[in-house]
């Protein structure tokens, strides 16, 4: 009987496969939080609470500021923004995150009525 070496090493393979993802996960959300805790990508709601001190303002409308901001992204970029994971109010959900800089934060709030105002559309 003829006994194929791949079907033995199949498991050290899938093994490593399996490490190295980790590995990389790891990195990546270690970036990630860097990235958000130095200012260098920004959330929906970090971004409107730059522009506004109204915290009303910020749990009302971040939700549909975010989605038209997102629009404007992909619209510009075309490309879906960067995903990371937060929490608010001890519930971990996923945002994206955004350059400060990035020009879809302004078209994005200036499309909403609710956020126009903030920018001066």
């Amino acid at each position: 009987m003829i006994r194929s070496t791949y079907r033995a090493h199949t498991a050290t393979r899938k093994a490593a496969a399996k490490a190295l993802r980790r590995r990389i996960e790891h990195v990546l959300v270690a970036a990630t939080i860097r990235f958000l805790a130095t200012g260098t990508l920004v959330t929906i709601t970090t971004a409107l609470g730059k522009l506004t001190d109204d915290e009303d303002l910020l749990r009302r409308y971040a939700s549909h500021a975010g989605r038209k901001v997102k629009a404007a992204y992909v619209a510009l970029t075309g490309v879906a923004p960067v995903q990371v994971w937060t929490a608010r109010n001890g519930h971990p959900y996923l945002a994206c995150a955004y350059n400060p800089a990035d020009p879809a934060l302004t078209v994005g709030f200036g499309a909403y009525k609710r956020t126009a105002h903030l920018v001066g559309a």
